[in-house]
């Protein structure tokens, strides 16, 4: 490898080492941010509740046709 296509090469490589970085810290501050919300949250039972009447409405409908 000569020296222009080190330099390139490692130029390249801290771009890539840079943008992992920014993702990493957008990632846990996002994280962070679902952790500290303080709305209030739905149960499992609730939403599995919910597809499953969404899924028992569905056979319904397509019973009656």
């Amino acid at each position: 490898m000569n020296s222009e296509s080190f330099w390139k090469w490692a130029s390249k490589s801290m771009a890539v080492a840079a943008e992992a970085n920014a993702y990493d810290a957008w990632f846990r501050a996002q994280v962070q941010a679902a952790l500290e919300d303080a709305r209030a949250g739905i149960s499992e039972v609730q939403v599995m509740q919910a597809a499953q009447a969404l899924i028992d409405a569905k056979r319904e409908g397509q019973s009656k046709s």
